[in-house]
């Protein structure tokens, strides 16, 4: 049964930056208590012209835009790609703020001002220096994480930094100086949208890689079922979830993908259950890993960005769905 979207709880705007600062030199995190724990601020701003009128239903949007390197061609796909209903809500991973391998860009902060929308950014990991690798080059530490981007206000923003947790810090090759040295670890950014007068909970997350870390995910993917448990108001967790193993499940009808597994035990839907097996590829490599779970919300359609736009532009593949409002 699909729980009340009025509005009987507390919603306090996110305090929008009135001027960008220089990504560059303006740091958002702090080193402090170890290679993951760090201290990192949540970075904001409205692009918005106009308020975004209310509709009968939203359509958001889960991306991994493997840093930006090709966040201008990313964009003109998102406004020319007539298979891709226009977003009210993207939920964008491995988002770069302030590095070399980018130009320096603030890619959360130019994807939202391309799109006259609001955005929040939050920092996942700290880049450490290195001369290259499947991270890139990495001149001097920058910033990389999670933003959600928006038509309607966002609110009540957090950054929850998991539990579960893996250093990177040593990720490196010691006499080539390349991999992927970090600091932190994998967080999620929740935020309330509203709309009109209903309030729409979402969650940008980006679980652990790599196939022995499947326990680390499926405990950050239960912490935040849990964070998300008592909310009064329908829920979307969106992102890259590095499940391996689902195209398998799908395949052979199994259910052996711990995080998956986690979600329909706790009752929630995926928006793309109704697509083929063969219809579920969301990267390069032909993985099932982007998803767009939901509690309480009725999925009315989705689909997946097609390949034939989208694949030269990232290694992911951006994956939508719409949500009645109704």
């Amino acid at each position: 049964m699909m729980r009340s979207m009025a509005e009987p709880y507390p919603f306090a705007e996110f305090e929008w930056q009135t001027a960008l600062l220089d990504a560059r030199a303006h740091r958002l995190c702090a080193r402090a208590g170890g290679d993951v724990r760090i201290d990192c601020a949540v970075e904001g701003a409205s692009f918005i012209a106009e308020p975004a009128a209310p509709q009968d239903s939203v359509v958001i949007m889960a991306y991994n835009v493997e840093r930006g390197y090709h966040a201008d061609e990313q964009l003109r796909a998102l406004r020319q790609d007539p298979t891709l209903p226009a977003p009210d809500v993207i939920l964008l991973n491995e988002v770069d703020r302030g590095c070399s391998r980018t130009g320096y860009r603030n890619l959360a902060a130019e994807y939202a001002r391309a799109l006259n929308m609001c955005y929040v950014f939050g920092a996942e990991f700290v880049e450490l220096p290195r001369r290259g690798g499947n991270g890139g080059r990495i001149k001097s530490p920058c910033e990389h994480g999670n933003a959600i981007l928006s038509r309607y206000p966002l609110g009540n923003v957090r950054l929850i930094r998991h539990q579960a947790n893996v250093s990177w810090r040593r990720r490196v090759v010691p006499v080539l100086r390349i991999g992927e040295p970090r600091l932190g670890g994998r967080m999620a950014l929740a935020a309330d949208v509203r709309i009109g007068r209903l309030l729409l909970r979402v969650y940008s997350v980006h679980f652990e890689s790599g196939r022995h870390f499947a326990a680390h995910r499926r405990e950050q993917a239960l912490e935040l079922i849990d964070d998300a448990g008592d909310l009064p108001h329908p829920t979307v967790i969106g992102g890259d979830m590095n499940v391996g193993a689902y195209l398998a499940d799908l395949r052979e009808g199994t259910a052996g993908e711990p995080v998956t597994q986690a979600f329909a035990e706790r009752g929630w839907h995926d928006a793309h259950a109704a697509l083929p097996a063969a219809e579920r590829v969301t990267t390069n490599s032909g993985a099932v890993i982007d998803f767009i779970m939901g509690s309480g919300p009725r999925f009315t359609e989705a689909g997946i960005g097609p390949a034939a736009t989208w694949a030269n532009l990232s290694d992911h593949r951006p994956v939508w769905a719409r949500i009645s409002l109704a």
